[in-house]
């Protein structure tokens, strides 16, 4: 036998190939089972539900909203927010006032420190702790792993290159498989990087729709928001420049586009037919169009 390694080249490129697939499969898998169905469905609070519905930018907007509402919070014309004292007592919207300097902040940089914030941190610890949040260290490691994998294999797929090559035996399957490992390795490690806003697991999924909270949270000006999101602020003027300035993404309720008065849909916090509530992600109520409820 003469071939390099004691393996023919069509041999090593099919095992070269799942190598260059293992990795990834099992990270992924990894990732889905962090999300599984814990069975956890109480939700503790305004808060823990704006980071179930979108994460961290969720809690910071729900903050923003009941600050604003009570005039703890001024927006001007370019949709910067300024600090109007007293310091509220709410830890959320006391930790939103201490980073809001007095020349005003834009939502976007707002939510970016926000999410840094212990506050911020310690509830997203808790909701891990419950099972209704991905653990984000557990979640990036599974990823760490694959790249240490990837590296490995890429490593191995150029020493046998530099082996097969010289002894003029084709390579070229084996060239395209390394091309694909290098492009692995940007992925993961892409996959990797820290994720300041949260994910929730399939049980804070289902906590968030159908879990036990107070529905009566649903109601408020926060609790609108903590929903589905900024768009829910009553003074729409307001909601529109902060939307602006903040990026803001629909959240999971936004993403249900449930149908309320008929439809299949249980759209949490909603009210239809004389509520003064809108339905959050478009949504329409009793066959009317647009957003309101109840006509």
């Amino acid at each position: 036998m003469n071939e390099p390694w004691g393996i023919s080249g069509p041999a090593f490129a099919w095992l070269y190939g799942v190598c260059a697939l293992l990795p990834v499969v099992l990270a992924v898998a990894h990732e889905r089972w962090l999300r599984r169905d814990t069975g956890a469905r109480a939700v503790p609070g305004l808060y823990p539900l704006a980071a179930l519905a979108d994460g961290a930018d969720r809690v910071t907007d729900t903050a923003v909203a009941g600050l604003l509402e009570r005039n703890f919070l001024r927006p001007d014309g370019r949709g910067l927010l300024h600090p109007i004292r007293p310091v509220p007592a709410d830890p959320f919207e006391r930790a939103v006032v201490s980073l809001v300097p007095g020349n005003g902040i834009d939502l976007r940089e707002l939510r970016s420190r926000m999410a840094r914030h212990e506050a911020v941190r310690e509830l997203r610890a808790d909701l891990e702790r419950r099972g209704l949040l991905v653990p984000e260290t557990r979640r990036r490691r599974g990823w760490q792993y694959a790249i240490a994998a990837y590296v490995a294999v890429f490593a191995l797929g150029i020493a046998r290159l530099a082996n097969a090559i010289p002894l003029k035996r084709p390579a070229g399957a084996l060239v395209v498989l390394v091309i694909v490992v290098a492009g692995a390795i940007g992925l993961v490690v892409w996959r990797q990087r820290p994720d300041r806003t949260g994910r929730a697991t399939a049980a804070g999924g289902l906590a968030l729709h159908y879990g036990d909270w107070d529905r009566g949270l649903g109601r408020t000006t926060a609790g609108q928001v903590a929903l589905h999101g900024l768009r829910a602020f009553p003074d729409q003027v307001v909601a529109a420049t902060l939307t602006k300035t903040g990026g803001t993404k629909a959240g999971v309720f936004a993403r249900t586009a449930s149908t309320c008065g008929g439809g299949a849909s249980y759209a949490v916090g909603s009210s239809c037919g004389g509520g003064a509530s809108s339905c959050g992600g478009g949504s329409s109520c009793g066959g009317g169009g647009g957003g309101g409820c109840g006509g």
